[in-house]
């Protein structure tokens, strides 16, 4: 399989917050927990949904050009 799965982005970009653990205590609003959430799950349906595509993509072009 081609790309990232949406797990893989995710656990990529919880890796890269955890490694400022001190901004969720300074940032103790719920609302902006959740709107990184929703950023978080937002971009990772993106990039699974190009991965699907760019996989899409490359099998009709493997069968249009007989391969």
């Amino acid at each position: 399989m081609y790309g990232l799965s949406e797990n893989e982005v995710k656990r990529i970009i919880q890796r890269a917050l955890d490694k400022n653990p001190d901004l969720k205590y300074y940032i103790n609003n719920p609302y902006i927990e959740e709107l990184v959430s929703l950023l978080i799950e937002g971009f990772c349906t993106a990039m699974e949904v190009n991965n699907k595509e760019l996989i899409e993509d490359i099998e009709r072009e493997e069968r249009i050009n007989g391969r």
